[in-house]
């Protein structure tokens, strides 16, 4: 009984700040969409999808906040067509956009509802899940603490917890633990995001370690048609950020006057950005061309990539992959996408978002580059082909070694479900 108040009297006042929120937040997220797609993300985020029919099979919500997660659940989606029907909700416009090239039409898509009680209550009602995923760690007390009050499992998988995030929750400890309370299983990355999220309330005998989802994507079937005419050697820029792109040019532009048929794709990691870095190639005197207005690119010494959900089938066309976001403070991006195609791949110091980093150092399957050194790097490599096989084999041998998350997360999915047995192992360090 004092649990239930207890609870009532958090949800009241969390309601209320959230309110306080959303008033400020709401307009400017309103002036960024324009005529039916401003009506359907506010209706949407409101709760207000289509009402799912009674369905022939279970029913799963997955919910994927943008592109990473995104594209993470899509083995996960694609594995689970079998013997679910699939919804899947993002934040993201650009999450939305990607998670569209998988999922099929009868499949609904739809934005995150607000996390207030009546809009989540909303969802549930419409869609009648029987199990939500909930990619990475969104951790919302709505959204977790809700379902689970009528009947649906909840499954954290991909889980990951940065040691940003983990500073700033164990200050909210007791509070992180009650909305952790409901989930059925954690399915987390690496033995030590199992660590923190037991550290911060979760029961250790529904931790499971089983890797990380992004790492089990199959490599996309074939590189970009149009990416196989750009010629060798070739770099890819990768998941670039403010001040990388810079870099890069100006690095791409010494190193061409010792390789004259040096070519360059730059693809920045945000979208909104792709206006600013046309105008810094403009402003280099490097010949470009954009993806999407410059089909004809044979002239082009860079090209521009301004598309999403391309990068990761470009990264086979590049004989050396720089990967963005890890040359200045960002904390890095996949490794495991230029991995899986064995291409030799560079980064930067800053690569404390991808767990595995340090293993890629390690055994030679990535070289680690401060920005002054990046044309020393870039240089060797475009000098020594052995160099550049040998990084690109460790790097796919790392991919390699660290597939299976998928059929990890679905035993612990199915498991749940399984009628003769209850939740099976604990924390998991399989």
């Amino acid at each position: 009984m004092i649990d239930r108040i207890a609870k009532a009297v958090f949800f009241f006042f969390y309601t209320l700040v959230y309110l306080g929120g959303l008033l400020v937040l709401l307009p400017r997220e309103l002036l960024r969409r324009s005529g039916p797609l401003r009506r359907e993300w506010l209706r949407e985020r409101l709760g207000l999808i289509p009402s799912s029919g009674p369905g022939s099979g279970r029913r799963v919500w997955v919910h994927a906040v943008s592109v990473g997660e995104a594209m993470a659940a899509r083995p996960l989606v694609e594995a689970l067509r079998g013997g679910w029907e699939v919804a899947l909700s993002t934040v993201t416009d650009t999450g939305r956009k990607v998670a569209s090239g998988f999922m099929k039409p009868r499949e609904l898509l739809f934005y995150l509802p607000f996390d207030l009680p009546l809009s989540v209550l909303a969802v549930l009602r419409r869609l009648r899940p029987d199990l939500m995923v909930v990619m990475e760690t969104e951790i919302w007390p709505s959204l977790l603490m809700l379902p689970p009050r009528r009947g649906v499992k909840v499954v954290m998988a991909n889980g990951r917890i940065s040691e940003g995030s983990y500073r700033n929750y164990r200050r909210i400890r007791p509070l992180i633990g009650w909305f952790l309370s409901g989930v059925t299983r954690f399915c987390m990355q690496t033995e030590v995001d199992a660590e923190r999220i037991i550290s911060l309330g979760a029961p250790p005998e529904r931790v499971t370690v089983t890797g990380n989802l992004k790492f089990g994507l199959k490599r996309p079937g074939e590189i970009p048609r149009w990416a196989k005419n750009l010629g060798h050697p070739l770099i890819i820029a990768g998941s670039t950020h403010e001040g990388e792109e810079r870099l890069v040019m100006d690095v791409f532009r010494r190193l061409r006057k010792d390789f004259p048929g040096l070519r360059m794709v730059v693809a920045p990691r945000h979208p909104e950005r792709f206006d600013e870095v046309e105008r810094l190639l403009l402003d280099s005197g490097l010949a470009y061309a954009r993806r999407t207005v410059n089909p004809a690119m044979d002239e082009a010494e860079v090209v521009l990539l301004d598309t999403v959900g391309e990068l990761g089938g470009l990264y086979g066309a590049g004989d050396i992959c720089v990967v963005g976001g890890s040359f200045v403070p960002k904390g890095g991006h996949n490794l495991f996408e230029p991995a899986s195609w064995g291409r030799a791949v560079v980064c930067g110091p800053h690569m404390n978002n991808f767990p595995l980093s340090e293993e890629f150092f390690r055994e030679g399957g990535a070289i680690r580059s401060g920005p002054e050194e990046l044309e020393g790097v870039l240089r060797e490599l475009l000098s020594d082909s052995a160099l550049r096989e040998r990084t690109g084999l460790k790097a796919l041998e790392l991919y390699r070694a660290n597939e299976g998350a998928l059929e990890k997360t679905l035993q612990v999915i199915e498991g749940i479900f399984r009628e003769s047995s209850p939740l099976q192992g604990g924390h998991d360090r399989s």
